[in-house]
């Protein structure tokens, strides 16, 4: 039986030691026994081409734009643009916002282009909360663009997905953490 995407994907995190268990702060400033080190996979081009497809074939509506939030979505906004346009000759630009405003130049928050009306696929490595996707969901709705999904790598698993569906808008991830394997499943 031929690897799915999916497992190829799950074969690579592991072979590029992206799920670690140990003792870990995270950004937030929680403890946790386990780290996802996402930027290991999305910068890896094998790595990247598979979350690729497995996000297009997420995708089944018109899409404008591909954003997400500085910095650890934008090595997947760049591959799934690209990839878009290689595979599928489709011209779907990415932009990002960043966390505040720049403090010279245009001081843009919203880096790239992004217009009223459009329809956006966010997309970031990994999900905990929803804190980072969801400002990233505010920013874009700010401007009257409309986000119509949101893709993440990596579930935590802590209250991220539902906080985003009550928003009314779909969220997936291609692994998510089962909190009982103590591993990432799919």
């Amino acid at each position: 039986i031929p690897m799915t995407d999916i497992e190829k994907l799950y074969k690579r995190v592991y072979e590029l030691g992206v799920f670690k268990k140990g003792s870990f702060t995270l950004s937030s400033g929680k403890k946790s026994n386990y780290y996802i080190d996402g930027r290991l996979i999305s910068l890896d081009p094998s790595g990247s081409e598979k979350i690729s497809k497995i996000f297009i074939n997420k995708i089944n509506f018109k899409i404008d734009k591909i954003g997400g939030p500085a910095t650890a979505a934008i090595p997947l906004i760049s591959s799934l643009s690209s990839y878009l346009k290689h595979l599928h000759n489709k011209e779907v630009p990415g932009f990002y916002i960043r966390p505040s405003s720049k403090e010279h130049g245009l001081t843009n928050k919203i880096e790239g282009s992004l217009n009223k009306e459009e329809n956006v696929v966010v997309i970031d490595d990994t999900l905990t909360t929803g804190g980072s996707i969801i400002n990233t969901i505010k920013e874009i709705q700010s401007v009257g663009a409309n986000v119509k999904l949101s893709l993440s790598i990596f579930d935590r698993n802590e209250g991220g997905k539902e906080k985003i569906e009550k928003l009314g808008i779909n969220h997936y991830s291609i692994f998510r953490y089962d909190k009982e394997k103590e591993d990432l499943v799919f």
